[in-house]
């Protein structure tokens, strides 16, 4: 059984890699987009404050190749033809592209300033673009692999400015020197600040750690977050809402296996079997969903489960998860309202031209085994035990009785009237009824039909 459990477990595992993996294409659609943008952004902006010339065509030529590389990278996307490596290769690309750009000058500039002042003059920010941009991806990975390449190649543009002729760095720390010394450093195009640059490396590996943090963080939530629906969608099948998001939020909602006494029904479409004999497929399973969704809203209206739906049966239990002395009362009461959504529907059926449904109902209550059973591929919840039994053994004997609910004296001794609205008002005592593989019989009491 526990290799089952572990390739059910890789399969799921398996689905959601997948789901991510889409969501990270879609993320390098958004990378392009906002990419594009910001690029065409910087060329208006360089194009309304730079002098027209040969140096200004060199700018714009860099920006169309990152241009260039953004919309390969988004061709390859939406081909699904981009393994993780080669985000990898042309992100460094642009950083790498990015880092020469902002440290050595323009080759058609004639006034270019010192490679130690293109390092003061703050170009590493752009490489936090880049950093940041890895965000949209949604890969952990390459928002830490884009910034450790941004501080690797921006570490590589400081030494290399470093060994250039004329350079200067400090001596000895700068907190030892006298403010005037430190002026006249600043003051030098040519002066160097290990400790700013050495800032700045940092910054950027904490900005991309913090955002491989949150990409991450952001996966994960996610991976909770399809757990925790699939868990609702689970136990919306059987329970209302309202009372759904209280046992989603629990590890084991039902607990282990146990025995307690609860309220079981059964509704069952009289004739159904010549219904679908005489009627195209359609229409008949057209008429048994609408049939399950009203009888449904009407058991989670009266705090009822739906167990299961058997056909053109719904089977539903009054008391899950948690009993409570009114679960007789409100399945009785469920049984009636039942009566009156199915005389509404009647209604519009016939107004629309389709026969009425005829339904018959039987209730009882006692002790029931309940729990989850099945595997670990198909998981349900059930309620077993003699109390279903004569439930649905009642309502099949209402036919016999001529009424339209049948429910069990046991039921019938639960219910407790309340001022003007008594659920048992109209019940009628009948004979007690054998029920088939039981010996003794059942007192019952029935609503004529």
């Amino acid at each position: 059984m526990k290799p089952q459990k572990s390739n059910l477990a890789e399969r799921r595992r398996e689905r959601l890699v997948s789901l991510l993996s889409r969501a990270e294409r879609q993320g390098a659609r958004w990378q392009f987009w906002v990419t594009s943008g910001a690029i065409l952004g910087v060329a208006i902006l360089f194009a309304a404050l730079s002098k027209w010339d040969a140096a200004f065509g060199y700018s714009l030529s860099i920006l169309a190749f990152f241009l260039l590389v953004n919309l390969l990278n988004y061709l390859l996307v939406r081909r699904g033809l981009q393994p993780i490596w080669l985000g990898l290769v042309l992100g460094t690309l642009n950083i790498v592209v990015l880092t020469v750009v902002v440290v050595a000058p323009n080759p058609f500039h004639h006034d270019a300033l010192p490679q130690a002042m293109m390092l003061r003059e703050g170009g590493f920010k752009y490489l936090l673009i880049f950093v940041c941009l890895g965000a949209l991806t949604l890969s952990p990975r390459l928002a830490a692999w884009l910034g450790t390449a941004a501080a690797l190649c921006w570490t590589a543009a400081i030494l290399w400015v470093i060994a250039q002729p004329g350079t200067i760095v400090a001596a000895r720390p700068m907190a030892g020197i006298s403010v005037g010394e430190r002026l006249r450093l600043h003051l030098n195009p040519h002066f160097v600040d290990i400790v700013e640059q050495a800032t700045n490396i940092a910054v950027i590996l904490i900005i991309a750690g913090i955002i491989a943090a949150v990409v991450a963080r952001t996966r994960a939530l996610a991976e909770d977050y399809t757990r925790a629906e699939r868990a609702r969608f689970n136990l919306a099948r059987h329970f209302s809402p309202n009372v759904v998001d209280a046992l989603a939020a629990a590890d084991e909602p039902f607990g282990p296996v146990r025995r307690q006494e609860v309220a079981v029904l059964f509704a069952d479409i009289v004739g159904f079997t010549n219904y679908a004999e005489e009627h195209p497929a359609e229409q008949v399973f057209e008429m048994l969903r609408e049939f399950h969704r009203r009888m449904e809203q009407v058991v989670f209206d009266n705090g009822g489960t739906v167990d299961n739906y058997i056909g053109d049966c719904i089977m539903a239990t009054f008391g899950i998860p948690r009993p409570s002395d009114d679960d007789a009362t409100h399945a009785l009461r469920c049984a009636r309202a039942m009566r009156d959504a199915l005389d509404l529907w009647n209604h519009e059926r016939q107004r629309a031209g389709f026969a009425p449904v005829d339904v018959r109902i039987g209730c009882q209550y006692g002790p029931v085994v309940l729990g989850a059973i099945g595997s670990e591929r198909n998981l349900s919840f059930a309620v077993i035990g003699d109390t279903c039994n004569v439930a649905s053994r009642l309502q099949v004997a209402c036919r016999e009785l001529d009424a339209s609910i049948c429910v069990g004296d046991a039921l019938v001794r639960r219910v407790a009237p309340a001022g003007g609205d008594n659920p048992l008002a109209g019940l009628v005592q009948v004979e007690a009824v054998s029920v088939r593989g039981r010996d003794a019989s059942v007192d019952v009491w029935i609503l004529p039909g």
